[in-house]
Order: C-alpha cells, then structure tokens, then sequence
C-alpha cells in the first residue's frame, strides 16, 4: 500500500468512528460482500479430456513392492535433505 493509500484508509476509519456501531457493521457488510462477488474464480478450461489422462503415466513393468516404495522415498529424502 502506498503513503497515500494509507492516509486515505486513516482518513475514512477516523470519519466512521464517529458512526453508530450497527452502521460500521452494515458498511463492514457491504465492503465484505463486494470482494467476495469480485473474487469468484472461474475454473481453468480443461484441455484434455480425462479419459486422454488415463494410464498417461502407465509402464510396461509391475508396479512397486512397499519396500521399493520405502527406499525410494528414502533415496529422495537423503538427495534433497543430505545424510
């Protein structure tokens, strides 16, 4: 927020002080009221459809024991973290 910014929002709280606390309430309301109809996010267009994903990831061999899951993780943990 810049200086200027900042002394605007001082100069508008110091004037709705002197307001009754059910009008700071309802002003309080419609500010909040108006950010939420603003922020309402689209989801991204999908590109592919699902069924295009499917085994996108899938290989010839079998898939890994719990072991080799383990040391996997494992290997990655002392690589990214050091031993």
């Amino acid at each position: 927020m810049s200086a200027v910014d900042t002394s605007e929002m001082t100069d508008i709280l110091n004037r709705i002080k002197t307001w009754p606390v059910p009008a700071q309430i309802t002003l309080a309301r419609h500010i909040l009221e108006s950010i939420e109809r603003k922020s309402v996010i689209e989801p991204p267009p999908r590109k592919h459809p699902v069924s295009d994903l499917i085994g996108l990831l899938k290989t010839d061999g079998p898939p890994p024991t719990d072991e080799e899951v383990e040391r996997i993780i494992e290997e990655e943990r002392m690589r990214k973290y050091g031993g």
